[in-house]
């Protein structure tokens, strides 16, 4: 004779449960290993990078405070198609020159210098940084602190960087 099991409704209720729950934590417990694995895969995409100082970039606000007492500050926005023209025509000054001036070197499009950069009514008056105004392509002597040349445009900085190299090879 087969052995007839009795169940009453709370055991099948229970049994139910227990299934229902135990499917739950099986699928909470696949999703966490399947999410593990892709963000393995993306952490990849973005390993550490050691953090770098550059001693010729620098932003509005430290360009009137550099070490040096007299040095130039070329103001382009990098994403520019005139960007890599302005870059050139510093390198070649600094790397010319007997007696170059230092360049720093300011990106206008950097979040911490937007507030400055203007398509047009740039300030070539200005002393302060707060009344600092400047368009793609600006080239800024400073002194001692202090603006002393403030040019504007491919053209004018080629010039400003050529004139400045035909001064050191007449004083030498």
């Amino acid at each position: 004779m087969a052995k007839t099991k009795y169940q009453t409704e709370e055991q099948k209720e229970l049994i139910k449960f227990l299934i229902i729950l135990g499917v739950v934590l099986v699928l909470i417990v696949g999703v966490y290993f399947l999410s593990k694995v892709f963000t393995k895969e993306e952490a990849k995409e973005y390993e550490y990078q050691a953090g770098v100082v550059s001693t010729t970039s620098v932003i509005v606000g430290t360009m009137l405070s550099r070490k040096d007492t007299e040095y130039y500050v070329l103001a382009y926005d990098s994403s520019s198609d005139y960007a890599s023209s302005y870059s050139i025509y510093a390198n070649y000054y600094t790397n010319e020159q007997k007696d170059a001036l230092k360049v720093y070197y300011l990106d206008l499009s950097s979040a911490m210098n937007k507030n400055y950069y203007v398509t047009e009514g740039s300030n070539p008056k200005a002393t302060k940084i707060s009344e600092l105004k400047m368009k793609d392509g600006t080239l800024i002597k400073v002194k001692n602190g202090k603006i002393t040349k403030y040019v504007e445009g491919i053209e004018n900085i080629s010039k400003e960087l050529a004139v400045t190299e035909k001064k050191s090879d007449s004083e030498s």
